[in-house]
């Protein structure tokens, strides 16, 4: 996995956000809108001298698709009065289907406008973007391209005050371009290449917007304290961010899927398109909505991010209809024609190494997965099976992140996630691993001699497992608040006795220890008075009582009274919880969880779609199920991405959040979309099952509780508030 720019598109990046920060300050965006249609004549100039519009121009040196995402992306941050992506992809379409040689010499060096209608020369009077100061409009009739010059009429007076113009493209004379049998493909082609770029230039614009937002809020004081110090300012603004950076991501993986030939390479385009559209919608109104009322005033800038990324996907008729074709081409086999991005350094696999141990893991669970426990899984800990955890552990499959010598493979994050990915295809519940690979990293890292040679082995072999003992009754995510204690035994053994309450501790009714929170220093403040302990829970002390979920789980109360725990148990220092803490939840937080059951839903509501009935027919051919499994897929693979971020910046050292928003958007995106799903195949849906609508039940009830596992969203808004805006923490 590679996500970081290269060297020399860190450096274009860069000159090009110089460029538009001189060249399209708001003053200038606003002079041109005012005077000139919208349209900026030194700025298209300055952009012709700068070789932007040149830069996808066929050839050797010419620049790849990503390179002119990223020029889109900073015109979008500083909203620049150009039809610059029409250009960009008009100038080589114009050159594939060999054009006049002086017109792709004045549309490459901005002498001219060149632009391109969005829809067929024959559907009438079309919106075209940049037609108001076109010099040629490329159009698409039927196999050919058609090269209309319309003249300059002027725009109509339009949301974004841009230079658009109603142009009926059949009714004017032009000249067909047709020297090969592809110009149709050209032209769709390049209608694809718009989507990618118009995704990164509303992406550079939401997160701008953002931007201006978050330092208003932290500027602007209410009652006594800056705004952004109010939930009710900060959460908002968090989920944004992590839609905004979901749009980031997923126009970057649009193009190496299509650069790779990825089995989603077909719908990338209209995927990204549709979600950067209405992450930009939501952001720029958050933003606006964080000045108050100021944010109406026409003086302040953000109401131009407003008009503009809201205007953008507009010209292209409503976003939600991408969705329709994303559908059509993951299910129904529909064709498109795609752009060539050119090589892609950017690349979201996990790895060679990664992916063979993926393949191992795979090959060890069709070997070993009998039907009967194929018929009797369950996705919480009651799927935990003995047997086959002690022959992953025998295999060395269980922690592959350890180090060799504590029973792992030495093997990177990626490896994890590959490997779990494959659990949850082949239905093995991952709850045991998932927490014992938290504590034993944790024991590995901060705990004693005796500790690591004791239970490290054991948890490595697959003859124990672990659980958490962090919320309690009245605490819940706010761990240190914990009331549970831990005093020194009396008689200088240098034990502890361990008293109190914990909640939510699943999987104690299996678990050799409970990795638990304590306070140890009744004096000190909250976050510095509290240990670390396993305690182990076939003490006397230790009572397990069950608390079932109508998630069809099992989770515990436990008690402890008077519970000896040796000091060799003790992981960290004394009072030194916080450190262990926190490097437990980098793990717990780390993002991903909700990522396959996510995908499981969507693809329980195709394997129903493919079966009901639905308006005559069936319901995967209805436009309306297309469109809502489309979004949902979306969301999906957003969720992905987020994930890999997160694993991708942790490998780096540079977190800024990334597991907790990556967890946060998991969440809520799979209770938005499990719900939805579930509503949409009713009344099959009411029926529970492990397939089709039935699966599509349990994961609506699923959804309910992801919210809240690992931390609540709230704590996780809280965190991305703190990371991506720098605001104060917010209570």
């Amino acid at each position: 996995m590679n996500l970081s720019l290269s060297e020399d598109q860190t450096i274009l990046s860069d000159e090009f956000r110089k460029f538009f920060a001189e060249q399209s300050s708001m003053e200038r965006v606003r002079k041109a809108e005012d005077e000139n249609d919208g349209f900026d004549a030194e700025l298209w100039k300055a952009l012709g001298e700068m070789g932007a519009l040149a830069m996808r121009l066929p050839g050797e040196d010419g620049f790849g698709a990503f390179e002119a995402g990223l020029v889109a992306f900073e015109a979008g941050r500083q909203l620049a009065s150009a039809p610059l992506v029409e250009g960009i992809v008009a100038a080589r379409l114009l050159a594939q289907v060999q054009g006049p040689e002086d017109l792709i010499q004045a549309a490459s060096t901005g002498e001219a406008v060149v632009t391109l209608a969005l829809s067929e020369a024959d559907a009438g009077a079309q919106l075209v973007p940049g037609g108001a100061v076109a010099d040629a409009v490329l159009a698409l009739d039927g196999e050919d391209v058609k090269l209309v010059r319309p003249g300059k009429s002027g725009a109509p007076v339009n949301l974004a005050g841009q230079p658009l113009d109603s142009l009926d493209l059949a009714a004017l004379d032009g000249e067909v371009l047709s020297a090969s049998n592809d110009a149709r493909a050209h032209f769709l082609a390049a209608l694809e290449e718009w989507k990618l770029l118009t995704a990164a230039w509303m992406t550079g614009a939401g997160l701008r917007a953002l931007e201006l937002a978050g330092d208003y809020a932290k500027e602007r004081e209410q009652f006594g304290r800056p705004i952004a110090a109010y939930q009710a300012v900060a959460h908002p603004l968090a989920d944004m961010a992590t839609e905004m950076t979901g749009a980031d991501m997923i126009w970057r993986w649009a193009m190496a899927e299509i650069a790779q030939d990825g089995p989603q390479a077909t719908a990338a385009a209209p995927m990204a398109y549709w979600f950067a559209a209405q992450a930009a919608s939501q952001a720029v109104y958050r933003a606006q909505h964080t000045f108050g009322g100021y944010g109406l005033a026409i003086e302040y800038d953000i109401q131009l991010y407003v008009r503009r990324a809201r205007a953008a996907p507009g010209v292209f008729g409503n976003p939600r209809d991408q969705l329709i074709e994303a559908g059509r081409r993951l299910w129904l086999g529909s064709d498109a024609a795609l752009p060539e991005i050119g090589p892609m350094e950017i690349e979201f696999g996990y790895g060679e190494e990664a992916v063979a141990f993926a393949q191992e893991t795979r090959a060890f669970f069709q070997r070993e997965l009998t039907q009967e426990y194929r018929d009797n899984a369950h996705f919480s800990y009651d799927g935990h099976d003995w047997k086959l955890n002690k022959k992953m552990g025998k295999a060395r499959l269980l922690f592959p992140s350890w180090p060799v010598e504590h029973g792992g493979r030495g093997l990177d994050d990626f490896a994890t996630a590959a490997a779990l990915q494959v659990w949850e295809d082949e239905g093995v519940t991952s709850h045991s691993q998932y927490v014992s690979n938290l504590v034993g990293h944790s024991i590995i890292h901060f705990g004693s001699d005796e500790a690591r040679a004791d239970i490290v082995p054991r948890l490595a072999d697959g003859d124990i497992i672990s659980c958490l003992g962090f919320s309690e009754p009245h605490s819940g995510s706010d761990v240190f608040a914990a009331k549970t204690r831990a005093r020194q035994a009396e008689d200088g053994s240098g034990d502890w006795i361990v008293d109190g309450q914990k909640m939510w501790t699943s999987g104690a009714n299996l678990a050799h220890h409970a990795f638990l929170l304590a306070r140890t220093d009744h004096e000190a403040p909250k976050h510095r008075g509290m240990t670390v302990f396993l305690v182990p829970l076939d003490d006397p002390g230790v009572e397990i009582h069950p608390v079932h979920t109508f998630q069809d789980e099992r989770t515990n109360a436990t008690f402890y009274e008077n519970v000896r725990v040796p000091d060799s148990y003790r992981i960290g220092p004394v009072n030194g919880g916080l450190e262990v803490m926190g490097f437990a939840l980098t793990i717990e937080q780390g993002g991903g969880g909700f990522t396959g059951p996510h995908r499981h839903a969507v693809e329980s509501a195709v394997e129903w779609a493919r079966e009901a009935e639905r308006d005559g027919g069936k319901a995967i051919d209805s436009p309306r199920v297309l469109e809502r499994v489309a979004a949902a897929a979306t969301r999906n693979r957003v969720s992905y991405l987020l994930y890999w971020r997160a694993l991708w910046l942790k490998q780096q050292g540079s977190d800024r959040a990334a597991g907790p928003m990556s967890k946060l958007y998991s969440s809520e995106a799979l209770l938005k979309d499990a719900t939805d799903l579930w509503e949409m195949a009713a009344p099959d849906s009411l029926l529970r099952g492990k397939h089709g609508a039935k699966q599509l039940e349990h994961e609506m009830r699923h959804g309910s509780v992801t919210t809240v596992y690992g931390g609540t969203s709230e704590v996780h808004r809280s965190q991305v508030a703190e990371a991506f805006f720098g605001l104060p923490k917010s209570r």
